[in-house]
């Protein structure tokens, strides 16, 4: 007598269970490289804004905790080597609220300027604050642009006045936001429109050999 359909499909079913008992940890891992894969890139999102002759580029990095130490690396060597390039004294103004700002000054050379971007970009939660770095027109010392005794706000109409005033060249605030998994660094980069095009490519060149970049949705 011909077996039921019942006794069929039963038959078929103990035949694939040895398939699966081997397929599905293949599959699950798979589908774990994949989560990975995705918890290891570098998210970015761009904006572009005008103010008469001066322009600002906005890129908000979305990094994974664990990347952090790589990606700062990376960036510091940019403002490094824009800084090499540019020649001019960096000045960097550590915005602490409602306190003075910390000045300190540095001589436009690469490893010295890479050392404090490094260090600003992985504080720890005591030194973690935002950071506008400025490059100084030849003759002019920080604390003649930045009152160290007046406590130095977060606000682009500032920044703009110091770049339409002559009193620095070119501006770049830095921002980092912890979470426990990610870390989210805002740089918003302000420079006469011409230059600012230059310096973005040179950025870019730079950037695009760490791996996983992807763009922010």
């Amino acid at each position: 007598m011909a077996p039921s359909l019942g006794l069929r499909r039963g038959c078929l079913v103990l035949a694939s269970l040895p398939i699966l008992a081997v397929t599905a940890p293949i599959v699950a891992l798979k589908r774990n490289a994949a989560v990975r894969r995705r918890g290891e890139r570098l998210l970015v999102a761009l904006s572009r804004a005008s103010f008469g002759e001066l322009g600002r580029v906005r890129c908000e990095l979305d990094v994974p905790g664990r990347r952090l130490a790589e990606v700062a690396e990376g960036l510091s060597g940019v403002v490094a080597e824009a800084a090499a390039a540019l020649a001019l004294t960096v000045g960097c103004v550590g915005i602490v609220p409602e306190e003075e700002p910390v000045l300190v000054a540095l001589a436009p050379l690469r490893d010295l300027v890479a050392g404090r971007v490094r260090w600003a970009l992985g504080a720890g939660d005591a030194h973690r604050f935002p950071q506008l770095w400025v490059t100084l027109p030849s003759g002019t010392y920080l604390a003649q642009v930045v009152d160290p005794y007046v406590p130095f706000p977060v606000d682009e109409g500032v920044i703009l006045g110091l770049l339409r005033q002559g009193r620095v060249a070119h501006a770049l605030l830095t921002e980092v936001f912890p979470d426990p998994v990610r870390v989210r660094i805002v740089l918003s980069l302000y420079a006469p429109r011409p230059l600012l095009r230059t310096l973005f490519r040179m950025a870019r060149k730079r950037l695009d050999v760490l791996p996983g970049w992807s763009t922010a949705r």
